[in-house]
């Protein structure tokens, strides 16, 4: 959730968050390759930690190198607004809905990697996010809708850059 401060700072610096992005990129993924020869950088295997799944142990956990490449691609393909809906999507929408499915769980969604009920209902926490960022009521459900269904595929690891990248699309097109 901490990437919906992103693009205040974007805002201001955008060529060091840019280049911060690829580099926070390059050291998690230097950082899990050592961690799978069983190697440890204190700080970053922490965290990693914490916020691994039972499913991603002993295999290089793609969570946050998606979600930097993700924002990464919002700002660089998308005019600012868009970008920012983008990252919205997934710093409110995606991280909304991993900590609801964690604690409220749900019915579990066929075909969708564990993905649960509760999920996919938290992306209507964006709905208020958007209208408080401006968008009218209309255009705020389609792009939660959309980052909802997005979520929702079976994507995988590769939500975090499916999701801002497809609503930032829509966004692109719809604002």
């Amino acid at each position: 959730m901490f990437a919906a401060f992103i693009p205040y700072f974007y805002y201001s610096y955008q060529n060091f968050i840019t280049i911060l992005l690829l580099i926070i990129t390059l050291i998690y993924l230097i950082s899990e390759i050592l961690r799978s020869k069983e190697i440890h950088i204190p700080l970053i295997y922490e965290i990693t930690q914490t916020a691994s799944r039972s499913k991603d142990e002993n295999r290089i956990i793609l969570g946050p190198i998606t979600m930097t490449l993700g924002v990464f691609l919002s700002l660089t393909f998308f005019d600012y607004r868009s970008a920012v809906i983008a990252i919205f999507a997934l710093s409110f929408g995606d991280g909304v809905a991993s900590l609801f499915g964690k604690i409220i769980g749900g019915i579990k969604i066929p075909f969708t990697f564990e993905k649960h009920s509760a999920d996919s209902r938290c992306f209507f926490v964006l709905v208020v996010v958007y209208i408080s960022c401006g968008i009218s009521f209309h255009q705020a459900l389609i792009l939660a809708f959309t980052a909802a269904a997005v979520e929702a595929f079976p994507s995988g690891d590769y939500d975090n850059l499916l999701v801002p990248v497809v609503t930032g699309f829509i966004a692109a097109k719809i604002l």
